[in-house]
């Protein structure tokens, strides 16, 4: 689109719109975003999310459980529609992204698990994306329960046990202080290893997770981004200039690594509900719907990039 057409655009969402006014700048990134996008579906849902004002939003408390899932024959999604919960299994037991809600964690999480014929207490792992509750919310029941072990950043162990506590602490449940996970440090349990990569802005010690996915006799390799910014209104702009690095960074990763399978753990702006329907109904032969291109996977997330751009340049 031309940019005084986006400027138009600008104007009439002006009202009540918390984004700051637009400028040729910001436009240039708008427009690098949507060309990127083009008019492919599943990459457009970013787009919109994130560079058509009014539509990123937070993940919703109160947003209803997720149907359980199997994704690929070593990884299932449970928990929360919208603060999603992996499973993925290897020969030696189960390692958790994430572990939702703490007040939800028996009836979505463990139930969810359950519900696929996953035994909760095969979790040997929780990894957490972020120190922020509904991430690591439910990973003290598996440590206790399970004898689980807890892994953050040693960045994000201090979001979650700072100096200086806040006047709530008190009413979070946090698991103890565990495993510190690091870049350059991978995980590996029985026939799986699960990569970090740095990705701060979100927190300080904001981790994505890269790891293996099979289906059948196939392998791919699975990107999970778990520090992911959903309102940039409320980052301050050394934040996202930090988080705009982070995805670069991400990348380089990725590419390497040849990533081509995306999931999310707030997935509302990748189009997961259109994908898991379409997995549903899904026949044989039939292309897998959370199975991309490692070009396409990478400009998923360079769109993210261009439209938190945008925002910056707003600045």
């Amino acid at each position: 689109m031309k940019l005084m057409y986006w400027l138009g655009i600008v104007a009439l969402l002006g009202v009540g719109q918390t984004a700051r006014p637009d400028n040729v700048q910001s436009l240039a990134h708008v427009e690098a975003a949507e060309k990127l996008a083009g008019d492919d579906g599943w990459l457009k849902g970013p787009f919109n999310f994130y560079c058509v004002a009014g539509n990123a939003r937070p993940n919703s408390t109160t947003a209803p459980a997720m149907e359980p899932v199997k994704l690929f024959d070593n990884l299932y999604a449970v928990g929360n529609s919208e603060a999603t919960v992996h499973a993925i299994t290897t020969s030696q037991g189960i390692i958790l992204i994430d572990s939702g809600y703490a007040d939800r964690v028996e009836s979505e999480v463990v139930a969810g698990l359950k519900k696929v014929g996953l035994d909760p207490a095969n979790v040997k792992y929780v990894l957490v994306g972020h120190g922020h509750g509904d991430h690591f919310g439910g990973s003290s029941y598996f440590q206790e329960h399970y004898g689980a072990r807890v892994g953050l950043t040693a960045a994000d162990w201090d979001v979650m046990y700072p100096a200086t506590p806040p006047a709530n602490a008190a009413n979070q449940v946090k698991p103890k202080r565990d495993l510190v996970l690091a870049e350059g440090q991978p995980l590996t349990l029985g026939d799986t290893t699960v990569t970090f990569v740095a990705i701060p802005g979100h927190t300080p010690g904001s981790l994505a997770f890269i790891f293996p996915v099979k289906e059948g006799r196939r392998s791919h390799v699975a990107g999970l981004f778990g520090g992911t910014i959903l309102t940039a209104d409320r980052i301050t702009t050394p934040g996202l200039q930090q988080y705009v690095q982070s995805i670069a960074h991400y990348l380089d990763v990725a590419k390497r690594m040849k990533v081509d399978v995306e999931v999310q753990n707030h997935a509302i702006f990748d189009m997961t509900p259109e994908r898991l329907a379409a997995l549903k109904t899904r026949k044989a032969g039939e292309a897998h719907p959370f199975l991309v291109t490692t070009d396409k996977y990478v400009k998923f997330w360079t769109i993210i990039s261009e439209c938190m751009q945008a925002e910056i340049a707003r600045r």
